[in-house]
């Protein structure tokens, strides 16, 4: 059955998700190994109205997928892991292009930012930011294979250096 929200106009409608979902025009999620958690703005978002009907959840998606920037934060590995999914979802209910912006905190750094927005409405938030250096997608996905090789490189070392340390104990 439809939910009797959907009889209402989409201009009061319209109304009703600007009260259930943030009054800030980015939302930022934090990404985790295989999840995003919201930490800002402040609690969570009214995602349980998208759960009552498909038809609302196609209408309430729609108003919340176009109507913010939303930053994905976290380390390099977690946040281009969780970025795909979530840029899926976005274009699924994106009424224009999404356009998608990175940003490192510079290449000592394992964190960055990844924005994500449907249409051109924030750009001028993205304009405005004054920290984190813009970078590419590929740039920072051929930085986290290096500095995974890296890591790799370093766990052997280690465990060479363990297996040796051992090896000279037993001798003595």
């Amino acid at each position: 059955m439809p939910s009797r929200l959907l009889a209402l106009p989409y201009d009061i409608r319209y109304l009703i998700y600007k009260e259930l979902f943030p009054r800030e025009e980015q939302i930022y999620l934090h990404a985790y190994e295989k999840t995003l958690r919201t930490i800002s703005p402040a609690g969570t978002i009214a995602a349980n109205v998208l759960l009552v009907c498909r038809q609302l959840h196609v209408d309430a998606g729609g108003f919340l997928y176009n109507g913010y920037l939303f930053n994905l934060v976290g380390t390099k590995t977690d946040c281009l892991a969780n970025y795909k999914p979530f840029l899926r979802t976005l274009r699924k209910y994106a009424r224009d292009e999404v356009n998608i912006n990175a940003f490192s905190n510079g290449d000592h750094s394992t964190t960055i930012c990844i924005s994500l927005q449907a249409g051109d409405a924030r750009m001028g938030i993205l304009n405005r930011r004054r920290r984190g250096e813009p970078k590419t997608l590929q740039e920072l996905q051929a930085g986290q294979r290096g500095a995974d090789w890296v890591m790799s490189v370093i766990a052997v070392v280690t465990v060479l250096i363990a297996l040796l340390s051992y090896a000279v104990a037993a001798r003595f």
